[in-house]
C-alpha cells in the first residue's frame, strides 16, 4: 500500500508541474488554492468527527448506564 501511495504522490507532483508549466504560476495558484483549502477543511472535519466519536465512546465506557447493582 505504501508503494501505491508513493506512486500516486509522484503522479500528483507530475500533474501539478505540467499544469504550472502550461498555465503559469498565477493561474495554477488560482486553480489549486481553492482545491487545497477544500481538501484541508474536509480533512479537519474528518479529524473532528473522529475525535468526537472517540470522546463519546470513552464517555459511555466510563459511565456505564446499563450497569445495575443487585
Amino acid at each position: 500500500m505504501k508503494a501505491v501511495r508513493r506512486f500516486g504522490f509522484m503522479l500528483w507532483v507530475l500533474l501539478i508541474g505540467i499544469i504550472i508549466g502550461y498555465f503559469g504560476v498565477l493561474s495554477a495558484v488560482l486553480i489549486f488554492c481553492p482545491l487545497m483549502m477544500l481538501w484541508f477543511m474536509l480533512w479537519d472535519e474528518k479529524k473532528f468527527r473522529q475525535a468526537e466519536r472517540k470522546r463519546n465512546q470513552s464517555y459511555y465506557h466510563d459511565h456505564d448506564f446499563y450497569h445495575y447493582e443487585q
